[in-house]
């Protein structure tokens, strides 16, 4: 299969972290046949397809198979798949090993593949999301090579990896505290970027906080964390801050200028304007082009 020649031919070494997984052999049979008690150096970890049942055997062990389950014969263990159905059952599977220099992982990744090979976990059922992410594999790799096929096609064998390692090692979640520093930050630049690409029209917090996939009370708190104001505020003061550029930059008229931040009354806005900078709109005009900086104490332009 062209697919797996692909795979075979070059792409034999991932590094992740510190340590190397050197990459044996891809295989994929729509219909494997029984096989006979063998063993070997190296991990071979295989994947049920969309059909098929049978039994693993891994020494005296036997352990049922069905689609979806995951299992992995481990260096020096003897074993053999024997279908106990019909049709015969679709597999994939891979063969590596693994060896890292220095005694601590570096990544999480490292961590995860350190576990995996210090487990004695042997099978997984129901690793529907491995199976998707494998054909993902096979179809990327059957396709034609084009600029940054061999960078996606690296990443796509390092994720059914550590997606492996993950399955077949009793890794527990990791809780990083960063994570929800790092998850309202997005969440807030992308309020950010949707008030600033909409100042033209009415904006509700409902309707911000939807955008975002949050609940308004998750936006008041993160506007509070991430600007140090609410959100009402934060469009106020954008909006006028975009009136200001508007005022300086071109030759629109006030009332113009106006209804394009979001004001619907040219007085309102006035009122607003004024009690922001200082100054009404006109003035302000006037004195940012005679060079005289108007600027209220305490305020960035």
């Amino acid at each position: 299969m062209f697919w797996l020649d692909r795979l075979n031919s070059g792409l034999n070494r991932l590094l992740i972290g510190g340590g190397r997984v050197e990459l044996l052999h891809w295989a994929y049979d729509e219909h494997l046949v029984d096989n006979r008690p063998h063993r070997h150096t190296y991990f071979e970890v295989c994947l049920v397809g969309r059909h098929g049942e049978g039994c693993f055997f891994e020494g005296s062990q036997e352990h049922i198979l069905e689609p979806g389950t995951l299992f992995v014969a481990r260096p020096g263990v003897v074993h053999n798949i024997v279908n106990t159905a019909h049709p015969l059952m679709e597999l994939y599977w891979v063969a590596f090993g693994w060896s890292a220099e220095d005694k601590s992982p570096r990544t999480d990744g490292e961590r995860a593949m350190r576990a995996f090979v210090e487990s004695h976990i042997c099978l997984a059922k129901e690793q529907t999301a491995l199976l998707t992410l494998w054909e993902a594999l096979r179809v990327n790799a059957s396709c034609p090579w084009t600029v940054g096929s061999l960078d996606q096609t690296t990443a796509l064998l390092k994720a059914v990896v550590l997606a492996i390692a993950q399955a077949l090692s009793p890794t527990e979640r990791v809780d990083n505290p960063e994570d929800h520093t790092r998850s309202g930050r997005i969440a807030s630049t992308q309020a950010v970027r949707y008030i600033e690409d909409n100042l033209n029209r009415t904006l509700s917090l409902e309707e911000i906080a939807s955008h975002v996939n949050i609940s308004t009370r998750q936006l008041t708190r993160l506007f509070s964390t991430f600007a140090g104001t609410s959100p009402a505020q934060y469009v106020r003061v954008t909006r006028l801050d975009r009136a200001s550029a508007l005022l300086t930059r071109t030759e629109l008229p006030i009332k113009e200028i106006s209804h394009q931040v979001g004001f619907t009354d040219v007085q309102y806005f006035t009122r607003c304007f004024t009690t922001h900078f200082g100054v009404s709109p006109g003035a302000f005009r006037q004195g940012m082009r005679s060079g005289r900086i108007i600027q209220r104490p305490g305020m960035l332009l």
